[in-house]
């Protein structure tokens, strides 16, 4: 097997693994990933893993790792103009400030997020309530509650339709 095929067959795992809420599991995967990735300059890849990293730090808990992941990401999406996975990017970074206590910056960041996901013709209405809520509870947490409770009641209307009963 080559190092490319190895690098992919550990990168799926990592995801498998992820789904299932196995997030040391996940990390490691991805992670051994990146490193073969990296040694094959396969940027676009190693990227990839590091966004999916930042997701993982994120659900552990640690705020400044996922910050540290996220931003590499971002940088590399942002470079590649690859506007899908910079908003994947861009919202592990929102959630990864506002763990690390960084909600003001978060909530920008968040805000970017969602302006962008709004903007598709084809609305991805499940990630928009995902983003929605994250905001809420941030708003909420800076004790803007008029505005959390407004968001909400919108995306109750919303999830009502789309969120299985």
């Amino acid at each position: 097997m080559c190092s490319s095929d190895l690098a992919n067959d550990l990168h799926l795992i990592g995801c498998a693994h992820r789904e299932l809420g196995e997030y040391i599991e996940a990390l490691a995967a991805f992670q051994e990933a990146r490193a073969i990735f990296k040694k094959l300059k396969e940027v676009i890849n190693v990227a990839r893993c590091d966004q999916k990293i930042a997701h993982c730090y994120i659900a552990l808990g640690d705020g400044e790792s996922g910050l540290v992941a996220a931003q590499k990401s971002l940088d590399v999406f942002v470079t590649a103009h690859d506007s899908t996975r910079e908003t994947y990017s861009l919202y592990e970074l929102g959630k990864a400030q506002i763990i690390s206590g960084q909600e003001e910056e978060g909530l920008n960041t968040l805000d970017r997020v969602l302006e962008v996901v709004s903007e598709n013709e084809n609305k991805d209405f499940e990630f928009i309530l995902e983003i929605e809520r994250k905001i809420a509870g941030v708003l909420h947490k800076l004790g803007r509650d008029e505005e959390a409770d407004e968001i909400e009641r919108r995306i109750n209307s919303i999830a009502e339709i789309v969120e299985p009963d």
